[in-house]
């Protein structure tokens, strides 16, 4: 049967969960539709062994690519260059899909032809694995099930977790995701959306996002302790920007602009959660280097901590000890 969606699932030391994950998938009325390709990264646990498992259980719906650790960006990469179906789909091997959700999708898939889909997500609370937040990447302006051209995004936010493309778009973009990185979904969010000429949202959540573990990239200690790979990837998509926004259509260069300015925004909360001289000193040059690169990224997203960001740009960050420690930052938003 035709393969209608290739699930890319990453796997690492992922042997406590990589099983719900793949329940989720093949235990659907649409699993002989599915081209799951589970890509294990090295792992030192039996995530290999399970994974091989479900291949000779469920053979030509998963397979296994065996890898040496590159990080979550190589897995993408590595699952793009083999990716079978017609549309292309990234699930991280501690989260899983809704049964109903992905049989509606699959459905869905197999009457359009646009390059872009989008759902809302579920968050899911680590502890209690009871929906948090149900979250839409577009809002009520977006008519459901419309098939809208790229110059005109009104209001879309690009997340990995709502997010289908049709696979000749990240195949156009090519394996080119950072590798031996976190942080590597907003490249992938970003990279192929030059190549999107029209895209549609549907209403219904398919994807389960597990949020609130320790282990988590976007937990708040793992984004200060990791917060060099987050310049690194948020720099790379502002370059990206600068250097392709002539090329790109107008809805698509407010779309990418959009999910780069909250990267941004994200970039300046972590060093808001970091005191003393360190956090001022790499702030003040992150911010110096974001107003000679990009003028439009820097004015930054609308909000209160964008204004406490601009209120310390006035002084010169004169004030930003006083402020972070007046504010008492605690928590660290999920990267949006």
């Amino acid at each position: 049967m035709e393969k209608i969606l290739t699930i890319s699932v990453a796997a690492y030391n992922a042997e406590k969960d990589i099983a719900r994950c793949l329940d989720s998938m093949v235990n659907t009325s649409i699993a002989n539709q599915l081209d799951i390709v589970v890509v294990n990264d090295g792992s030192n646990d039996n995530t290999l062994y399970i994974a091989e498992d479900y291949e000779k259980k469920y053979p030509g719906i998963v397979r296994v690519i065996n890898k040496k650790n590159g990080g979550h960006g190589s897995t993408i990469n590595a699952s793009i260059k083999v990716a079978e179906g017609k549309y292309y789909k990234i699930v991280d091997s501690d989260d899983w899909v809704d049964a109903e959700g992905i049989e509606k999708l699959v459905s869905e898939l197999k009457l359009t032809n646009v390059d872009l889909v989008l759902n809302p997500y579920h968050e899911i609370n680590a502890k209690t694995l009871q929906r948090n937040n149900l979250v839409k990447p577009f809002t009520t302006k977006i008519n459901i099930g419309k098939v809208y051209v790229t110059n005109n995004v009104e209001d879309i936010v690009i997340y990995m977790h709502s997010t289908t493309f049709k696979t000749s778009i990240v195949k156009k973009m090519g394996p080119i995701i950072d590798e031996k990185c976190f942080y590597v979904d907003m490249e992938y969010t970003v990279f192929p959306l030059k190549y999107v000429d029209t895209y549609i949202c549907l209403g219904f959540p398919v994807y389960q996002y597990l949020l609130g573990t320790t282990s988590q990239s976007m937990n708040k200690n793992s984004l200060i302790s990791r917060r060099d790979q987050h310049l690194r990837v948020t720099k790379r998509i502002i370059d990206y920007y600068e250097d392709n926004k002539e090329s790109m259509n107008q809805g698509i260069r407010e779309m990418v602009l959009r999910r780069v300015r909250l990267a941004l925004l994200n970039q300046y909360k972590i060093y808001f959660n970091l005191s003393g001289k360190v956090s001022k000193k790499e702030l003040v040059s992150f911010d110096n280097w974001v107003r000679e690169r990009s003028s439009d990224v820097y004015v930054g997203p609308e909000g209160r901590f964008m204004g406490i960001v601009r209120m310390n740009r006035r002084t010169r960050f004169f004030i930003f000890n006083a402020i972070v420690k007046a504010m008492k930052i605690t928590h660290m938003e999920p990267e949006l």
